[in-house]
């Protein structure tokens, strides 16, 4: 068969097809409309809302826990200074002693008159 096209007398060989083992199917995928300008703003407006009340919120909380530490240091310091002036009027007791500053008087020289002086006050007319 040398000759094969346009001769009608030569019958062509078919060509089986072949069958498609799986089936073709197509899906269709439904997008789902983006959100509108609107709605997004809304929440984005939200979010920042949100944001912001958390932010106040957490900076009153470390003003209070700023303000505890302060009370909490000048307490400290309060029951410092009351101990120290505890015992500087213990210490101030000591030295108001009457024979302490008598002793400490004759040490440095004091001479007691053998007779006591009389002193004159006069009253100034005017001062009453």
């Amino acid at each position: 068969m040398a000759y094969v096209r346009g001769n009608l007398a030569v019958r062509p060989e078919r060509q089986q097809q072949r069958t498609p083992k799986y089936r073709q199917t197509k899906k269709t995928v439904t997008r789902k409309a983006a959100l509108p300008t609107r709605e997004k703003l809304l929440y984005l407006l939200t979010v920042l809302l949100c944001a912001t009340i958390a932010f106040f919120i957490i900076s009153r909380y470390a003003h209070i826990y700023n303000t505890n530490l302060q009370v909490q240091e000048m307490k400290r310091t309060t029951v410092a200074l009351q101990n120290e002036a505890s015992v500087l009027r213990v210490e101030i007791e000591k030295l108001s002693d009457w024979k302490r500053i008598e002793q400490f008087a004759k040490e440095n020289g004091l001479i007691t008159p053998d007779q006591p002086l009389e002193i004159e006050v006069y009253k100034q007319a005017g001062n009453e």
